[in-house]
């Protein structure tokens, strides 16, 4: 558990290294708050000792001004902290939540996120970053300053009394001890909420998509009750996480209680033997007072800090998955120039236990095509998922252009490899973007186009804005075949030395089908060209077919006389 909380203080000490000069501004500032907060008892202690001594009204008056500029200086102190913790707090949770969404959509296994729900996946990148952000922001660094001014009050009062000082700082550190104690039984608690939260909003997430499913089968009750069990579980944990916070407030007032009557009391034995002044007396009362508001504060942010703590704890063991995989990575290399040769020798995989392929062994030479078929579960899908580095082999290599795939830098992986996919995704954005990926450097001319070689030019010069209309969520909703178009267009709109298709012909209609082929017989010229497709009549074009069952080779023959380039 040590070693874990340290792991996670350790991450949120690296992603505050964009901002320790505003942190150490930030403490600077904290700094003269607590030296304001601090100085006053002496000024009071100051003005009464003065006072009972018979000084002149000039000598308190002037007491008394220093003691107003110290209280403005200890506000505007204060507040001039809190921007800057709110600062460096919020770009503290955006370095987290960038890290976050790095790991998960770039280093983390492609298949490993997708078996997870979208939702789950939200949860935990953006809602453990707002966790993080609002933690620091509100408790954070005004639990550093609580500690600063707590730790400054024991030292002045065991300078003035130190018999008292060292009862308090004995009863402290016994406090603390407990504190700690409860504290890691609530961390534990906040971890399991955060796991119960993030596969409630999975399932929230795939409600959702599920809607019309659910509403045809007359199911909708069912994933609202569902959703209601969760919230419940979610609820009674959270409680329970919180009331182990709230722990600390009984604990701390006892501690208070028991400061101030050991301040007083030993303050007021000393005023008895005359070695005490009334002023040190009240000096000591206020210091008690002083130490009160910190460890109230601190009890009601422990809460907070907590959560934080859990959620960083959480995110630590999430990205230190992946570090021995990406220290001990293969070192990159470079394709070579023109179209690029694909190899599989005796590749393996399997999910779990069972196995997926079985000593896959295949070559599609430079600038020549490929065609897979097969039934449904044959592993047709998994071998694109693997030649474009999106799983790893359990054995053999998956080669491009003669290296393997997973030493290609993704930039070089981009520019030199285009993918269509049978998951075609629209984003909320205009026709040209989701069409260059929003790249302004794609010229309109070169986008119609190839609008216009797929025969979907028609349909989007009609669009109230044509290339500018925007579509998907919120704007213009586009049908199957028309999305698939896009995603084609995006495929094909800039240079590449090899082309994978996966089953791209899924959602058109027979005139777009056609129209694709077409296409893709002129594309295909000078290029490499891997495609998975079930209909033949797409594949006429190829030079070569496989034939997959079972996750195996069953044979690979040349396409029909008339389908070679």
């Amino acid at each position: 558990m040590t070693e874990t909380r340290t792991t996670a203080y350790r991450l949120l000490w690296k992603e505050s290294r964009p901002v320790r000069p505003l942190s150490a501004a930030a403490l600077g500032v904290l700094t003269v708050s607590v030296v304001a907060t601090l100085a006053g008892p002496l000024l009071v202690q100051y003005f009464i000792d003065r006072m009972t001594a018979g000084s002149g009204t000039a000598v308190l008056a002037g007491v008394a001004v220093w003691y107003l500029l110290v209280a403005l200086v200890g506000g505007a102190a204060r507040v001039w902290a809190s921007y800057l913790s709110v600062q460096c707090s919020w770009r503290i949770a955006d370095g987290l939540r960038m890290r976050l969404l790095r790991h998960m959509a770039v280093e983390r296994p492609v298949l490993d996120v997708e078996s997870r729900a979208s939702g789950e996946v939200l949860e935990q990148v953006e809602g453990n970053a707002d966790i993080v952000g609002r933690a620091i922001a509100e408790s954070g660094f005004r639990m550093v300053s609580n500690i600063a001014v707590g730790l400054g009050t024991i030292v002045m009062m065991s300078t003035v009394l130190p018999a008292a000082g060292l009862a308090i700082s004995v009863l402290v550190v016994g406090v603390c001890f407990v504190l700690s104690r409860l504290a890691r039984r609530s961390v534990r608690r906040w971890e399991t909420a955060r796991r119960q939260q993030a596969s409630l909003f999975g399932f929230v997430g795939d409600s959702l998509a599920a809607r019309d499913d659910l509403l045809v089968l007359g199911e909708s009750g069912w994933a609202a009750r569902r959703t209601r069990t969760g919230l419940d579980a979610l609820l009674r944990t959270e409680g329970r996480a919180y009331i182990s916070g709230r722990v600390f407030w009984p604990v701390t007032q006892l501690c208070t209680a028991v400061a101030f009557g050991l301040g007083f009391g030993f303050g007021l034995h000393q005023v008895q033997q005359g070695s005490m002044s009334v002023g040190t007396l009240t000096m000591i009362y206020l210091y008690v007072g002083l130490l009160q508001q910190p460890l109230e504060e601190m009890s009601s942010q422990a809460g907070q800090m907590q959560q934080m703590t859990a959620v960083l704890q959480m995110s630590a063991r999430l990205l230190k998955d992946d570090e021995p995989a990406r220290a001990a990575g293969p070192e990159q290399a470079t394709l070579p120039d023109g179209p690029l040769e694909v190899a599989f020798e005796n590749v393996g995989f399997r999910y779990g236990e069972a196995p997926v392929l079985r000593d896959v062994t295949f070559t599609v030479a430079p600038g020549r095509s490929l065609g897979i078929v097969g039934p449904t579960g044959a592993g047709k899908s998994t071998v694109v998922n693997l030649l474009c580095g999106l799983a790893e082999p359990a054995e053999g290599r998956v080669l491009i252009g003669g290296v393997d795939v997973h030493r290609i830098p993704p930039r070089e992986f981009a520019r030199r490899v285009t993918v269509l996919s049978q998951r075609a995704h629209v984003f909320a954005a205009s026709v040209r973007e989701n069409v260059t990926l929003f790249d302004d450097s794609v010229a309109a001319e070169r986008v119609w186009d190839v609008l216009e070689r797929l025969g979907a030019a028609d349909w989007v010069r009609e669009l109230p804005d044509g290339l500018d209309t925007r579509v998907g969520t919120g704007a213009r909703v586009l049908s199957e075949g028309e999305k698939q178009v896009l995603a084609g267009a995006r495929a094909l709109i800039r240079p590449y030395s090899l082309l994978v298709v996966d089953e791209g012909t899924s959602r058109f209609d027979p005139e777009t089908e056609r129209s694709w082929a077409a296409l893709l017989d002129t594309v295909m010229r000078d290029r490499t060209v891997v495609m998975v497709e079930h209909h033949l009549g797409t594949l006429a074009g190829v030079d070569e077919l496989m034939s997959m069952a079972s996750g195996r080779v069953v044979d690979i023959v040349p396409a029909q006389p008339g389908g070679t380039r």
